[in-house]
């Protein structure tokens, strides 16, 4: 699907294009300028954003049962526990049978979360953390175990963590990052879905790209284009993971 009105999308045309079926799905939503960053010159992905993928941000976590997150970029973005605000969003989990607040997933293999994650939310969702057995204990007597997930001796597997979530009855999976994550993930082969929002804007000097991944003899992965969408001048991509040649 390709849509290059640039005019601004309802709700209702977005959920058409990025509505994903009852099978498990692994996404990730990223935004990147016209030059690769990730993130503007504050070293934040929110300097770069727009209302456009603001829209798109907002319905991909209302499709989705867990938003998995790296401590790194949980320190860095500010997260807190995750809410939904917004009425359509909210009016679209529960018509899907959903929480009315994703789940939060912190993948750490330190344990190094600030307080703000730690700390309870009352009316906000779960917060669960994929981490290093390494470090489990230590967490488990902050937060309890039911909310640790240990996946890893040293590292958090990312097989493991997505059977420990979906053991959990969380399916539909979306990563917001950041690089590390992403990058380890799609090593790993699990992730089925890229969605990226090109901004026209260039950052210049260096800064992290969407995806830091050892540089291989060939591609890391194909991704096959879904859709492209114009909105407000901001490209709406969604990927699908495929292979060359297919």
């Amino acid at each position: 699907m390709v849509n290059m009105s640039g005019a601004p999308q309802s709700v209702d045309d977005l959920l058409q294009s990025y509505a994903v079926g009852p099978a498990p799905v692994v996404r990730a939503n990223f935004v990147t300028t016209l030059d690769g960053h990730a993130t503007g010159g504050d070293g934040k992905s929110g300097s770069i954003n727009s209302a456009a993928d603001k829209q798109v941000f907002d319905l991909l976590r209302a499709l989705a049962d867990v938003v998995v997150v790296g401590a790194g970029t949980i320190r860095a973005e500010g997260y807190g526990r995750l809410r939904t605000e917004d009425p359509a969003m909210l009016e679209l989990r529960r018509s899907a049978g959903r929480s009315d607040h994703p789940v939060l997933a912190v993948v750490t293999a330190s344990g190094d979360l600030p307080d703000k994650v730690l700390e309870p939310d009352p009316g906000a969702g779960e917060l669960l953390v994929l981490c290093a057995a390494a470090v489990a204990h230590e967490l488990a007597d902050r937060l309890g175990a039911e909310a640790v997930i240990p996946c890893g001796a040293d590292t958090v597997e990312a097989s493991v963590a997505l059977e420990a979530l979906r053991d959990r009855g969380l399916q539909q999976v979306l990563t917001e990052g950041g690089p590390h994550l992403l990058g380890s993930w799609v090593q790993a082969g699990v992730v089925d879905e890229l969605c990226l929002t090109v901004r026209p804007v260039v950052v210049g000097g260096t800064g992290p790209r969407i995806l830091e991944a050892p540089i291989g003899t060939g591609p890391l992965a194909h991704f096959d284009l879904h859709h492209a969408l114009a909105m407000d001048g901001d490209l709406m991509l969604r990927y699908v993971a495929g292979r060359p040649g297919a």
